[in-house]
């Protein structure tokens, strides 16, 4: 599965496959489903990532990700607007 990951702030450096100043990173081989595995094919655990997006949408670990989607993960130092009035989506 095809899936492009943006990496905001200090993600960038936890990542070694990272290449570039964009923070994005394919991950052509995934063959699993959910943010959950795209954060543990990069090397994140859950508690490294505090806000996620699946194609600028607000989620939960669990989401569903599809081939082609964009996922953007945020450390817990990211200081973001939505933290202040969007609430992650339910599965």
């Amino acid at each position: 599965m095809n899936v492009v990951v943006k990496l905001g702030s200090s993600l960038r450096d936890r990542v070694p496959e990272f290449s570039g100043g964009e923070g994005e990173v394919e991950l052509p081989g995934l063959e699993a489903g959910s943010v959950r595995d795209v954060m543990n094919a990069l090397g994140l655990k859950e508690e490294d990532v505090n806000l996620i997006y699946v194609n600028h949408r607000l989620v939960r670990p669990s989401a569903p990700v599809h081939p082609g989607d964009r996922v953007g993960l945020f450390p817990p130092n990211f200081i973001h607007f939505s933290q202040f009035y969007a609430k992650r989506s339910e599965e």
